[in-house]
């Protein structure tokens, strides 16, 4: 929580200015998960939700928890059984969204109803993480690279340059995407 990412230069689409997000009304359950998953008192989260301070990890954490939850009623919504429509065009049709549709990343401008499909850059895999991170290890071995673990999903990693004796750097991350997909990131460092 005390990493310098969480502090500064968020994407905006994590302070939605939705009415929803009323700092007024608290969702219990959201509140509870954050502070198991932090082990932290409630009270120490209320302070930072009151407080405004949208890029505390925390309050963070509360919001995309909610965000989750909705888009989860969103998706269950999508797939229930209904009666063919009498029409194609029928306006209940048209609202709905696609599932890949499904506010993941919210447009930075205020365009109304209007919505970014969720993109994954880098490479998805469905094998275990452990599996995936293993071929990264063989892979980063076999090309003669430098590398740090992090943690378990994280490396640094970086190649010197022959030439130049410049060390080019990059890092190596391991997201889940959902339930049995899997995305790793190479990310360029300075």
């Amino acid at each position: 929580r005390e990493h310098e990412w969480f502090k500064q230069d968020l994407p905006k689409y994590l302070f939605p200015e939705d009415p929803s997000y009323s700092s007024t009304m608290i969702d219990d359950e959201a509140l509870k998960e954050v502070c198991e998953k932090f082990e932290c008192a409630e009270e120490e989260v209320l302070s930072y939700l009151y407080s405004q301070n949208h890029q505390d990890p925390l309050v963070v954490v509360y919001h995309l928890i909610i965000d989750n939850r909705r888009i989860m009623n969103e998706i269950k919504d999508f797939y229930l059984a209904t009666s063919p429509p009498d029409s194609f065009l029928d306006d209940h049709n048209l609202s709905r969204p696609h599932p890949e549709r499904v506010p993941f990343l919210v447009a930075e401008a205020p365009h109304q109803g209007v919505r970014r499909v969720k993109w994954h850059l880098g490479i998805r895999s469905q094998s275990r993480p452990n599996d995936i991170t293993a071929e990264v290890c063989q892979a980063i071995k076999q090309l003669d690279y430098e590398w740090k673990v992090v943690n378990p999903y994280y490396l640094r990693v970086r190649s010197k340059n022959p030439v130049t004796s410049a060390y080019s750097k990059m890092s190596l991350q391991l997201y889940q995407v959902d339930c049995k997909t899997y995305l790793l990131d190479f990310r360029s460092t300075d």
